[in-house]
């Protein structure tokens, strides 16, 4: 609490003061502004000159630049693993797509695996993630 020093007067100031905590808040609302959106691409997708946008349901596999697999929140130690995951996914189903996600950093033999280990998996649309270049329709 706060004395009130001027002209002689000795009583209290019982109000809050609320200039830190709103500095404090709006430190963390700028924080949260710049974070959030580099939290929504987990992996720097290759550009695509035709590049067509799927509807419909869909499963997204993501394969990052060091090789971890992951599907949502669920993260696969090989792709054998992610295979069994696929197999229970899509038993049953109305054929969902499969969207691979690699980051361009990716080796080819990575991904020509995980393809494979979805087609045996029994997917019967694979696609492949890729952004348009900027500047094209």
């Amino acid at each position: 609490m706060a004395m009130n020093v001027g002209r002689g007067s000795k009583t209290t100031i019982s109000e809050i003061n609320v200039t830190p905590m709103a500095d404090v808040m709006i430190v963390l609302l700028i924080i949260f502004m710049v974070t959030v959106p580099l939290i929504g691409r987990p992996v720097q997708l290759p550009d695509a000159a035709q590049a067509k946008e799927r509807r419909g349901e869909r499963i997204e596999v993501v394969l990052s630049a060091n090789g971890a697999i992951t599907v949502g929140k669920d993260a696969f130690s090989s792709a054998a693993a992610l295979g069994d995951y696929l197999v229970l996914r899509l038993a049953g189903r109305s054929s969902p797509t499969v969207v691979i996600q690699a980051d361009r950093n990716s080796s080819y033999s990575e991904v020509a695996n995980i393809l494979d280990v979805c087609r045996r998996a029994g997917a019967l649309e694979i696609a492949l993630a890729a952004r348009q270049p900027l500047g094209r329709p």
